[in-house]
């Protein structure tokens, strides 16, 4: 076994349920256009992907256009086992397309096309069931810039087991903000995840000054009151506080990046069927790391996890 074949595998075994976690994830369908090819993509879409491959009942709530792209985005879902029964289908708008442009460290911008299909995500009965029965309901911000999707999730945040918000900010249509989106959501969620530039514009949306990570995370906590608030810090790892004050740190892991592009959400993935998965948030975070380091190191968002290449 190579090294990250057991970086990536290790887990306290004796913590894990018998069971699988159940994951629901709901957000932006598209794909993304990159110097290196087209790939099917979105924030939750890639989490689902991961938490597939990882082993969990992994399910996909959005809306696909009546098209080309629409239809092979569930064609690929189903190919990657992820249940896609409750993505809707929006005739007269088209499935989401990202162009991304990378920098000379293989970071991404972003021009989002809007509106596509994934802004009018229906609040349909099977939508509202699934969030009740799945373990965990995961989101982001981008959906909420459609008034109908926005509606939607807050509905399944309502009625959600246990729910993950990672901010994970991109460029919004003009006379949105981003405030007015993620703050009424960031009460009462199993995680919250965020970058470094992220975890400085909450702070300052709550007059909270910069400090050590720790006490910045704790501080942040006592406002948002997550059982686990966690900020990822690029080549130099990641961090978390949870709901009893505990603070843990996971180092970097060095590769040569390619692109970032979706690194964040296997790393959301990993943490949260570990956490579900009765780890530690130690152990949870450390594996988080890792995957989305060596994600970082492939092409495209959802690399296959095949144990020859990580070893």
């Amino acid at each position: 076994m190579g090294l990250w074949t057991h970086l990536l595998l290790v887990t306290s075994a004796a913590g894990l349920s018998a069971k699988p976690p159940s994951i629901l994830a709901i957000g932006e369908t598209l794909y993304d256009s990159l110097p290196h090819g087209v790939f099917l993509g979105g924030a939750p879409l890639n989490v689902a992907v991961h938490a597939a491959q990882l082993g969990a009942h992994a399910a996909y709530a959005s809306a696909v256009g009546d098209d080309a792209l629409g239809r092979d985005a569930k064609r690929r879902l189903e190919g990657l086992n992820v249940d896609c029964e409750l993505v809707q289908t929006r005739p007269g708008l088209e499935t989401g397309f990202v162009s991304c442009i990378l920098d000379d460290n293989g970071d991404a911008t972003y021009d989002i096309a809007y509106p596509a299909a994934w802004d009018s995500v229906h609040a349909e009965p099977s939508l509202l069931t699934a969030a009740r029965s799945f373990d965990c309901l995961v989101h982001g911000s981008l959906a909420l810039r459609g008034e109908e999707t926005a509606s939607t999730l807050k509905k399944l945040a309502a009625d959600a087991t246990r729910r993950v918000f990672d901010i994970n900010v991109r460029p919004l249509p003009d006379g949105i903000d981003i405030r007015e989106l993620v703050e009424p959501l960031l009460q009462g969620c199993f995680v919250v995840k965020m970058n470094e530039d992220e975890l400085q514009l909450v702070q300052e949306w709550f007059d909270l000054k910069p400090a050590t990570l720790e006490k910045s995370l704790l501080e942040l906590n006592e406002v948002v009151g997550a059982e686990h608030l966690v900020v990822t810090r690029a080549e130099r790892g990641a961090a978390l506080v949870d709901a009893s004050g505990a603070y843990c740190e996971s180092p970097g892991v060095v590769v040569d990046v390619v692109d970032t592009v979706g690194s964040g959400d296997s790393f959301t993935a990993r943490l949260v069927y570990g956490l579900l998965s009765g780890e530690s948030a130690s152990d949870a975070l450390g594996a988080a790391t890792r995957l989305g380091s060596w994600v970082a190191s492939q092409a495209g968002a959802t690399p296959r996890h095949e144990l020859e290449a990580l070893g």
